[in-house]
């Protein structure tokens, strides 16, 4: 049984297809006073359940939301709860970069284990081993080879750029599937005028259409920064590439006006019609195959 939530983006329906199963909507409203109502219309006792829920705006909410759900299905009788999360919030703070500031994503994750939820399926997490927070069973999917098949039919000599270092195992993944060079941009600062500027650290940008690639756009600063700057160095075409798409504070308008001429991203999240979405209900499904120990 897969059961879709207030925050979906038609995943859980496709994947409802996907996997032969049947379909719930989770009953949803909000209280006078702003706190969140939910109620399972079916009985699920002794069934594996799948609930969707990805976490966007309001980003609280959604969580205090799955939590609920996950305590409604345990009540209920669910034999095994399976929580996709296609976007999972708090995936940044990871570690305390302050004294006094919490973990994050272990925070998040420790609640959904506590309220009942048996295993978490997510998409591109910011680093992978962070969802060993996770007590009970986990995984996540790479939506890298749909992004480089949907990118493919937009660029001719590309060359894949990470924003930095920490993402090039993503860039490289990308354009392995692409067929691609990949590099990552490097910061340089003038020490006179204390600029800063951008350049791929080994390859050349000149004439190629260049794809940048990250796991999350949010306010889209620096990758503005980075196609503004690719454009000067040169590069004949920039196409941005995330699996989430937050798009927060004018971010698509950002992008636009630097130059980049394609936005791709997943459905991970709700996208504006600008942006191209690829679905990854695709490679959600095997995911919950494995855990449900069922093949089609």
């Amino acid at each position: 049984m897969v059961q879709g939530s207030s925050a979906d983006t038609g995943v859980a329906r496709r994947m409802a297809s996907l996997l032969d199963a049947d379909y719930v909507q989770v009953e949803h409203k909000l209280f006078p006073d702003g706190e969140s109502y939910v109620r399972i219309p079916v009985d699920v006792r002794g069934a594996d359940v799948v609930f969707v829920q990805t976490i966007d705006e309001p980003r609280d909410k959604r969580l205090i939301e799955a939590a609920l759900i996950t305590d409604a299905l345990r009540e209920a009788g669910a034999r095994r709860i399976i929580g996709v999360i296609p976007y999972l919030a708090y995936t940044r703070q990871d570690r305390v970069f302050r004294r006094g500031e919490p973990v994050s994503i272990r925070a998040v994750l420790k609640m959904l284990y506590a309220a009942g939820l048996d295993a978490l399926i997510t998409v591109e997490p910011h680093k992978p081993e962070e969802l060993e927070y996770f007590p009970g069973r986990h995984t996540y999917v790479s939506p890298m080879s749909l992004l480089a098949r949907h990118t493919s039919r937009l660029v001719s000599n590309p060359l894949v750029l990470s924003p930095d270092l920490g993402g090039v195992r993503r860039a490289r993944e990308f354009a392995s599937k692409l067929g691609a060079d990949f590099d990552y941009l490097e910061k340089h600062r003038d020490r006179v005028t204390g600029e800063v500027s951008m350049k791929p650290k080994t390859m050349r940008a000149e004439g190629r259409d260049v794809v940048i690639v990250d796991d999350i756009i949010s306010t889209g600063g620096t990758m503005a920064k980075a196609a503004g700057m690719l454009r000067s160095q040169g590069a004949r075409r920039i196409i941005a590439v995330c699996v989430h798409a937050l798009l927060v504070g004018g971010a698509l308008e950002k992008l636009l006006a630097a130059g980049v001429e394609r936005i791709v991203s997943t459905n991970t999240l709700p996208t504006p019609e600008q942006v191209d979405t690829v679905d990854i209900s695709p490679l959600l499904s095997p995911a919950v195959r494995s855990i449900v120990g069922t093949a089609r």
